[in-house]
């Protein structure tokens, strides 16, 4: 074969990789292209360029080992599986598996306090069963019910919680630390987007609803 026709594939594949989105067929699309530019290194005698792009192969081999097993251990239980169906559907089964494993799941009580007014809040809090009373001075102005989250207006602005939240029956939720949290979406953009849309969504769907105690949460 023409060396110039494997230096054209090599290009191609390059301008492929460019293409996809998909962070794995990236990674092949890499190789690939690197494996046909060390051929034609090696035909034309270049064989520092040989180096360079065995080194480019080698890194996108090693990238392509990491998320192989990043796949293989993001292996969701049947709760996980369904709340990211539910609510994260966007995000991939790794990105996902990350976001949970920041997390902590936690089977509460009735009575226990999740955010209280006026003090500072250093989690969100993710109700995915049972429910909460909102109280602002002692008063029950609203409940939070199943995908309802608590907490992530502090989180965005920094400010004190603006009520009471605890919960009236026995409850589970999933609850990341705000410093957890950061240090995760600060690596993982995708995650970032996710949770910012699913906030939105959320707090639209508490706006939506019925004026009613049972329906608006203001934390």
């Amino acid at each position: 074969m023409d060396s110039q026709v494997l230096l054209h594939i090599s290009y191609l594949l390059l301008v492929g990789a460019s293409l996809v989105r998909a962070i794995l067929p990236l990674r092949i699309f890499a190789i690939a292209s690197g494996l046909t530019a060390v051929v034609y290194d090696i035909g034309i005698d270049q064989l520092g360029m040989v180096l360079w792009e065995a080194a480019f192969t080698i890194v996108n081999v090693v990238q392509v080992g990491i998320i192989v097993n990043e796949r293989r251990q993001a292996r969701l239980s049947e709760e996980e599986n369904s709340l990211r169906q539910r609510m994260f559907n966007r995000l991939s089964v790794v990105d996902f598996y990350r976001l949970i494993r920041t997390g902590t799941w936690i089977s509460a009580n009735e009575g226990e306090i999740l955010t209280r007014q006026g003090h500072p809040v250093s989690r969100i809090v993710l109700i995915t069963d049972g429910a909460t009373a909102v109280e602002v001075d002692d008063k029950i102005i609203a409940y939070c019910r199943q995908g309802d989250f608590i907490g992530e207006m502090a989180f965005v602005s920094g400010n004190a919680a603006t009520a009471t939240v605890r919960t009236i029956a026995p409850s589970r939720y999933l609850m990341w630390r705000f410093v957890d949290l950061k240090k995760l979406i600060e690596h993982h953009p995708d995650i970032r987007t996710a949770l910012q849309t699913v906030f939105n969504r959320n707090l639209i769907d508490k706006l939506s609803r019925e004026s009613a105690p049972e329906a608006e949460l203001v934390n």
